[in-house]
């Protein structure tokens, strides 16, 4: 059996982003902070989906902001935990966001549409694998800073994936004999 990386990167990161919403909404109401982990349940469903995806689900860009998002995540914390929160470190690491969003070329319009959800959904999983790590909660905002950072990142990785599938689409809008 062959297996579809792009897919179940995306689909792995689709399901963290479905638990994220879930232990955003259930926390409020119910207080319970097991509801966080239902971010790594729907990790692993959506990745075991994506195991069993056929060969025409293809997804590049998706899948890469999926990565992106916890390399970035991880990069971010580790970095300000040790030194501080640092406003240049942030602005490099969006600008690395917005120049992989726009050098990978989505394979499709829902491609591009996933990027964000897989990018939040990557982020997640290792902002609660940071969860206790004390370093970086010991930073005064370090977290929030994180999480606008994060916010941030999904609508370059939007808007990045969405131009370039457009530039893709429409270059010979307008031609003649096209």
């Amino acid at each position: 059996m062959k297996v579809n990386v792009g897919a179940t990167l995306t689909f792995a990161g689709v399901g963290a982003f479905f638990g994220f919403l879930l232990a955003v909404f259930a926390y409020g109401p119910y207080e319970n902070q097991l509801f966080a982990y239902g971010i790594y349940v729907g990790l692993i469903i959506g990745a075991v989906l994506g195991l069993r995806a056929d060969e025409e689900w293809e997804f590049r860009t998706s899948a890469v902001s999926f990565v992106l998002g916890a390399v970035v995540t991880l990069a971010l914390a580790l970095w300000w935990a040790n030194r501080g929160i640092n406003a240049t470190f942030a602005n490099v690491m969006l600008g690395i966001v917005l120049g992989t969003s726009l050098f990978i070329k989505p394979t499709n319009f829902t491609d591009a549409l996933l990027s964000p959800a897989t990018y939040l959904g990557g982020a997640s999983a290792v902002l609660l694998l940071l969860k206790d790590y004390g370093p970086l909660q010991s930073v005064e905002h370090g977290v929030t800073a994180i999480l606008i950072v994060t916010g941030s990142a999904m609508a370059l990785t939007f808007f990045g994936a969405l131009g370039r599938w457009g530039f893709e689409k429409f270059r010979n809008f307008g031609k003649k004999g096209k």
